[in-house]
């Protein structure tokens, strides 16, 4: 009689245990507006990562995850989110040249003048810093400055250190437009006149012709006509939601990993970048973008302050990079309320491009992918603060 119960309570917990739904499913089905994405996943081509934090009793966080539609091998172009990446290998690097007895930290000036021969555009010697730099990329994702900091750190460079770390379906092998100045390459030294800049002879990464998705659209928008066949991937910027996900949960919670699978950052540089990618665009140095309309108060920040140009709640940090072209967008975030201890890593992709037309600058980002990522992320967090 005894064993008869235990096996019908082993079934009763193992039953539980399958009806318990995805959470990201059982949010999405909550809501009306998310619903109907939900009909469409396939069309939209929605991938999520979910991570759910709790603490135990020393306050160490405990993870647990989900996912929805994950699928490495389809491709979806990653557009500013590589900028993350971009940045965690600039601090890498500066300590690198530290360990070789060059003098430079993040605050450190730095000379930029272009090798661009015939270029009467940019300024000689412009003098910076990696801190405007990477502050620039975080409030406004400015490509300009994410493209000094490629050339900085280098193609080869970024494309080894990341399989190095295992984020394999990480690379780069081209720069951000619109950018003016995309097809310079930037020569940075110190103020003594150290060159720190990379100097290579860039091998560019074709994609597996077995990947998914790598050929968009059924038209394109080249040169003001519009060409009927699709525009292929193979040989632009890649990374994966999973990769993603992982690069952010060892910049928010570095010590949760061993050290071969986390980058060469020391406390400082942790702290540096949480800081940076939870700025509201408010916060920024010397309030440059507050004068520009455009770049309203949530600017760059999809999840749960997507739908509004001004921040609702200052109490929710939403330590992110987005990402948004060829009708492709993204937000790859660490959500934390500190005044109700919710917390949770959040990472989405929503394709909308209704015309099957590139480059034609129509795509549903207002109207669809804007409000999806924002909802999405609202009822996932209200799951969790009930």
């Amino acid at each position: 009689m005894r064993q008869l119960s235990l096996s019908i309570l082993f079934l009763f917990l193992l039953q539980g245990c399958f009806l318990r739904e995805n959470p990201i499913k059982a949010s999405m089905k909550s809501d009306n507006f998310l619903s109907e994405i939900l009909k469409n996943k396939d069309e939209y081509e929605i991938q999520i990562a979910y991570t759910e934090i709790t603490r135990d009793k020393e306050g160490k966080p405990v993870f647990r995850e989900f996912e929805f539609q994950v699928d490495e091998e389809k491709y979806f172009y990653p557009a500013s989110t590589t900028k993350l990446p971009i940045i965690v290998l600039t601090l890498d690097k500066i300590n690198e040249l530290r360990a070789k007895g060059i003098e430079i930290t993040p605050k450190s000036k730095i000379l930029i003048s272009s090798t661009h021969e015939g270029n009467n555009q940019v300024q000689k010697d412009s003098i910076t810093s990696f801190q405007n730099l990477i502050a620039d990329v975080f409030l406004v994702s400015d490509n300009s400055a994410s493209n000094v900091l490629i050339d900085f750190i280098g193609y080869n460079k970024f494309n080894a250190k990341m399989e190095q770390a295992g984020f394999k379906n990480t690379y780069l092998n081209h720069k951000f437009n619109p950018d003016p100045y995309v097809n310079i390459n930037w020569q940075i030294k110190t103020l003594k006149n150290e060159l720190i800049s990379s100097n290579e002879n860039q091998i560019i990464i074709t994609a597996d012709q077995k990947t998914l998705r790598l050929k968009k659209g059924k038209k394109k928008f080249q040169d003001g006509i519009v060409i009927n066949e699709s525009l292929d991937f193979s040989q632009k910027n890649r990374s994966s939601i999973i990769d993603m996900h992982n690069i952010l949960k060892r910049i928010i919670f570095p010590l949760k990993f061993d050290k071969d699978k986390t980058f060469n950052l020391n406390v400082e540089d942790y702290d540096f970048l949480r800081y940076w990618m939870s700025r509201f665009t408010y916060e920024d140095i010397g309030d440059k973008f507050k004068t520009e309309k455009k770049y309203f108060d949530s600017y760059n920040k999809f999840f749960i302050h997507g739908e509004d140009t001004i921040v609702r709640d200052k109490n929710i940090r939403v330590y992110n990079k987005i990402g948004q072209a060829y009708g492709t967008s993204i937000d790859n975030a660490y959500i934390k309320n500190y005044q109700d201890d919710v917390e949770f890593f959040l990472t989405a992709t929503i394709y909308t491009n209704k015309n099957k037309t590139i480059n034609d600058n129509v795509y549903e980002y207002n109207q669809t992918a804007i409000p999806f990522l924002s909802k999405l992320s609202k009822s996932i967090y209200s799951r969790l603060s009930e």
